[in-house]
């Protein structure tokens, strides 16, 4: 598994020693080559004296002229380490100080000179925490070579990355994207005076007129448009699993009228609503959202792949989400007339908008309807819309217990001081 630094030190502190075999767990190194980088890592970082070793574990060394912070450069060389705290100042960092660091990137700094009333303090890049570009927009250039040979490289389209990068065979035909803007892929940073590496990854178009602008998106904040194989196998297996077995023990609304609510072809739905009236003649409204935590277990390629992209993106007509499609939109979505696994959230309110009470219940639903906006704006201003398979009258009636609830609970906000910008 590929980590940064940064990912390596918030498994150490000052006060407790870590066997580098605890490491290689959390970090999910389970082959020989995995153990052999995390070990590399784990030296030169206490040659550098981040670390310290004890008997074979390792612990945390704080330094107090040693701060974490974010690269910001210009497109003139210098930058600036951008600390999180607030309230702290902005450290200068020469171009001959980045240590190779790259516009973005997170990095230790050492002070090397203290700031005055005019001139920010002045630092050095000791360490590179965490990588911000691992792919690039670029335009390729060709180079010819002292035996006759052609070769190319990469020039960033940032103007703040002051780099060229060598490019490997593979992939596209290098010659046929001479001048042209293409999606590179770092495969090695720059050690030392030798130049990044980097493959092309995409060609996207003679310049970013003709490029397609999801592409240019997607290339330029590395979003992941594809699944790791065994994250796929493992969606293949959830696949095919019945969850006939797993509605024991559950409770069981399938005889509430739910709806869900988003765009018409909307595939990945995720919550619905239901509602009631108990015997007390208050409102029970049910917020339903699909359990897919029961199925994706702690730590499992399924799971590692969803936190590592964090969340699902939406992009014009197209979705880039943190679960494989097979799952996101149908056996984890809580599409109409299909039994879902889900965790319901029962509310009880009564007519001035307070909670009464509420229960979380791990449940088995059956959406009977998907609406779109604008049915649904239709429904409330009873206009008649034809849905096949339910019962128009019961929809109806669900929709504007739904409105009623809303206008209570507006009212009860707005009389506790609470205000609304229509």
């Amino acid at each position: 598994m590929k980590f940064s630094i940064a990912t390596l030190l918030a498994n150490f502190s000052d006060d407790k020693l870590i066997a580098p075999k605890a490491v290689e767990k959390k970090l999910d190194c389970h082959n020989d080559q995995s153990i052999r980088k995390l070990q590399i890592a784990l030296d030169a970082l206490e040659k550098i004296g981040v670390l310290a070793k004890d008997k074979g574990r390792y612990r945390r060394l704080f330094e107090e002229s040693l701060v974490e912070a974010k690269l910001r450069c210009s497109s003139k060389g210098f930058c600036f380490a951008i600390q999180d705290s607030e309230g702290t100042e902005d450290i200068y960092i020469r171009e001959s100080h980045l240590s190779n660091a790259w516009n973005g990137d997170r990095v230790f700094v050492k002070i090397i000179k203290e700031g005055s009333r005019r001139r920010s303090p002045e630092g050095e890049v000791k360490l590179i925490l965490e990588r911000a570009n691992p792919s690039l927009l670029a335009r390729i250039k060709k180079i010819n070579g002292h035996n006759g040979e052609p070769y190319y490289r990469a020039v960033p389209l940032d103007d703040r990355l002051l780099f060229e990068i060598d490019l490997v065979a593979g992939g596209p035909n290098l010659s046929d994207a001479i001048d042209h803007l293409v999606h590179i892929e770092v495969l090695r940073y720059p050690l030392g005076e030798k130049r990044p590496i980097g493959k092309v990854v995409q060609i996207l178009g003679s310049d970013a007129e003709a490029a397609d602008d999801l592409d240019i998106v997607c290339c330029k904040h590395d979003l992941p448009r594809s699944f790791p194989d065994h994250v796929l196998e493992e969606a293949e297996s959830l696949v095919n699993h019945s969850t006939k077995p797993d509605q024991k023990n559950r409770l069981d609304l399938r005889e509430l009228l739910t709806v869900s609510f988003g765009e018409p072809n909307k595939k990945d739905i995720n919550h619905a609503l239901s509602i009631e009236t108990t015997t007390s003649n208050y409102w029970r409204v049910g917020v339903h959202i699909a359990d897919v935590a029961y199925f994706i277990k702690a730590d499992s390629p399924l799971d590692k792949e969803a936190r590592k992209r964090g969340v699902s993106i939406y992009l014009r007509n197209q979705v880039i989400s943190i679960l494989p499609d097979a799952l996101s939109s149908d056996y984890f979505s809580l599409l109409p007339k299909k039994d879902r696994l889900a965790i319901s959230i029962l509310i009880t309110v009564n007519k001035n908008g307070q909670i009464v009470e509420f229960e979380i219940e791990p449940s088995v639903i059956e959406v009977d309807a998907h609406l779109s906006y604008e049915q649904t704006r239709k429904i409330i201003n009873g206009e008649t819309e034809e849905l096949v398979n339910i019962n128009l009258e019961q929809l109806e009636n669900a929709i504007n217990k739904l409105q009623d609830v809303s206008h209570a609970l507006r009212s009860a906000r707005l009389q506790r001081g609470a205000f609304f910008i229509w």
